[in-house]
């Protein structure tokens, strides 16, 4: 199988939408902390030096969670996220560290990712913490939740909320999956990119799920740095087939949501398709053959 090396690997969109969200931005679309805004654009980096930019933020984050190093009731919300088993779809916000102080030293600890920026805190308008907003797939700020107490946390991230659509993108369900090398009982097609904390959740537990799957084909689509790719395949031994994800295939499979799955027939047509949340919900998915993924 042919492997084409993605010259903007490193993006987690395609160019397409990236022309897209530069059009909305063009359009003066309001932008800010509101429900009803657009997202701010900011970027920075967390606590293990990940890039962080908000335009590539909606379809992979849902929650953003506004916490202060000073506040009791967030030092507990920060205790219950270390131990929630969905880790991928929020991200943590805090402003800049006081002068002389090493608080920003212990967000290393965390798995989750942690951005410190006072001024992004500001674009948002937040006053009060711990605060949760909830961002749609499209970018668009839903609610805006002011936790007067940390055991509502867990309400405020119910992954059932509707920013995380199982979105209908790509090939239609029916057809013909052009590329499609199939098992005896069908096929499983997997797009995952080496810079989403979903798909990372994914490769980190992907060679067990493909084991339990003997029947199906197991074929992958992988976006990234062809040096990471290859890193993160040794590293999970991962033995299906993959290609680098470039811009022939989004031409050709639409796909720009990561992580991305179609179950294929026995004869290579698309019978579900879907955003996948984790290695989990993956498992889940293909054992269950559910149809159709999306709503």
């Amino acid at each position: 199988m042919k492997k084409v090396l993605d010259p903007i690997s490193k993006l987690f969109i395609s160019s397409k939408a990236k022309a897209q969200r530069k059009v909305l931005t063009e359009g003066a679309l309001p932008r800010g902390g509101k429900v009803g805004d657009f997202l701010p654009l900011f970027k920075g980096r967390d606590q293990m030096g990940r890039k962080v930019k908000s335009e590539e933020l909606p379809g992979r984050l849902s929650k953003l969670i506004f916490l202060s190093d000073s506040c009791g009731s967030c030092v507990e919300v920060l205790k219950q996220l270390a131990g929630y088993s969905q880790r991928n779809h929020f991200l943590v916000l805090k402003g800049d560290p006081e002068p002389y102080s090493d608080a920003d030293l212990g967000d290393i600890s965390y798995k989750f990712p942690i951005l410190r920026s006072s001024k992004i805190i500001e674009m948002f308008g937040i006053q009060r913490v711990p605060t949760v907003v909830t961002v749609n797939a499209e970018g668009r700020i839903e609610s805006v939740d002011e936790l007067a107490n940390p055991g509502q946390l867990g309400s405020s991230l119910e992954l059932s909320s509707p920013t995380w659509p199982s979105r209908d993108q790509g090939l239609p369900l029916g057809s013909l999956f052009p590329e499609g090398m199939v098992g005896e009982e069908g096929g499983i097609v997997l797009f995952l990119s080496t810079d989403c904390l979903s798909c990372l959740d994914i490769f980190s537990k992907l060679s067990t799920l493909i084991e339990t799957w003997p029947a199906k084909r197991t074929i992958l689509y992988i976006q990234g740095d062809e040096s990471k790719v290859n890193k993160l395949v040794k590293e999970y031994r991962i033995t299906s087939p993959f290609v680098l994800y470039g811009p022939d295939q989004r031409e050709k499979l639409k796909t720009s949501v990561f992580p991305y799955l179609y179950l294929l027939s026995g004869d290579g047509y698309v019978l579900s398709k879907g955003t996948v949340r984790d290695a989990k919900e993956l498992e889940s998915l293909v054992n269950m053959q559910k149809e159709p993924i999306y709503d």
